[in-house]
């Protein structure tokens, strides 16, 4: 019978500490989540970034060197807006190291976006040619 008198539990000591330790506990837990909902928004605006440019690659692919968006100089594709983020597209086009006469272009192509105040951009590089 001795035994179980002095058995008296926990004393407030030991559960003001482990208490503590769940809390510290918990909260790492969820900054663990807000990292990851973080990097979930960013690897969104990346896929839509780059769904912008291969849509765009796709379209400067069934054109002609001759028409006028593969005219050498900048190019703004104005902007576009995709699960609430505004997307700007630009692109450049240049000669070729072969030079101008063989008729070939490389375009640069650039989508820019604006997160949390910090610019962000996503740029792909084209060879471009009427033997494409």
């Amino acid at each position: 019978m001795d035994e179980f008198r002095n058995n008296k539990g926990f004393t407030l000591i030991e559960l003001a500490v482990s208490i503590l330790i769940f809390a510290l506990g918990f909260l790492g837990v969820a900054k663990m989540q807000q990292y990851a909902i973080m990097g979930n928004s960013f690897n969104m605006q990346m896929n839509n970034s780059l769904n912008i440019i291969d849509s765009h690659e796709e379209y400067l692919r069934g054109i002609t060197v001759s028409d006028a968006d593969l005219s050498i100089g900048d190019h703004d594709g104005g902007a576009s807006t995709h699960q609430g983020i505004d997307y700007g597209l630009a692109w450049t086009v240049s000669t070729t190291a072969l030079g101008a006469s063989a008729n070939a272009r490389q375009v640069q192509i650039t989508v820019s976006w604006m997160e949390k105040n910090k610019s962000h951009s996503t740029t792909m590089n084209l060879l471009r040619s009427n033997t494409q």
